[in-house]
């Protein structure tokens, strides 16, 4: 869930890469967080393949701004007529857009088996990475960034409908043997309030998965993050409210001890 996974990195307490992964959809960092105010040339997945195949990629080369690879929120000029959300003070952000063109998705799959790497390399400079990965499919190739990665979250409604996609999505080995051998202490639900129907989070606990948090149904907060929406007052904003509770939640399983700050 890009929303969520753009959110996060915004209230992150550490310098943040924000990377969408996800190969079942075109970028919606560019047209949505971003607002349309950039160029697909200012950095993209599709560069960051592009630099591998060069051999010239390591983390100062993703973070270099002339490189034009990963995208330096907190440098932006702010833009009045269309501006993204509010970052907190010193706060250090960078995103690697998406895909532009989803034809090219097959010939980047080598990309999911390096990548890992140049992760490590970033969280040994204090740099920590979120990842977006989207739809997961069966034995997907980017199934080595969740090997690598510190925690998983999976994002789902809190409906019946998601219980049961869950509940069989994590029956299929490729996941399934994961669970089992990390067991709770990785994998976690993130769920949203659904509009009718909502399962208690106990449900999705008992049948599935520890449940890190619940966000809400809050289509103009999380609108901030997904589509554009000005915020105004962000202080106000129950979805940015509920994101610094997930990473409080997120920081006492991982042993950080300073994750709730707000935007100003």
């Amino acid at each position: 869930m890009s929303t969520a996974a753009l959110a996060l990195g915004v209230h992150w307490p550490r310098p943040v890469v924000v990377i969408e992964a996800d190969t079942n959809a075109v970028t919606s960092a560019m047209p949505g967080f971003f607002r349309s105010n950039l160029l697909p040339e200012l950095g993209g997945i599709e560069k960051v393949q592009l630099a591998y195949s060069r051999g010239i990629l390591t983390r100062e080369d993703l973070l270099d701004p002339e490189r034009y690879l990963a995208i330096a929120v907190h440098d932006l000029p702010p833009v009045k007529t269309a501006p993204i959300p509010a970052l907190p003070p010193q706060h250090e952000m960078w995103v690697v857009p998406g895909f532009f063109h989803l034809g090219i998705t097959d010939g980047v799959s080598g990309l999911w088996a390096r990548l890992p790497e140049l992760l490590r390399s970033l969280s040994e400079a204090g740099i920590d990475v979120i990842l977006d990965l989207g739809r997961i499919g069966r034995d997907d190739v980017r199934l080595p960034l969740i090997d690598t990665a510190d925690r998983v979250l999976l994002c789902a409604h809190s409906t019946m409908v998601d219980l049961n996609r869950l509940y069989r999505r994590l029956e299929i080995p490729d996941l399934a043997q994961r669970i089992d051998v990390v067991g709770n202490e990785k994998f976690y639900l993130l769920l949203t309030e659904a509009v009718a129907e909502q399962l208690p989070a106990s449900d999705f606990i008992t049948n599935v998965l520890p449940v890190l948090g619940v966000l809400p149904f809050d289509p103009q907060g999380a609108g901030t993050f997904s589509v554009g929406r000005p915020d105004i007052k962000p202080n106000r904003n129950s979805y940015r409210q509920r994101i610094r509770s997930v990473i409080t939640s997120l920081g006492s399983i991982i042993g950080y001890s300073d994750l709730d700050r707000s935007a100003s």
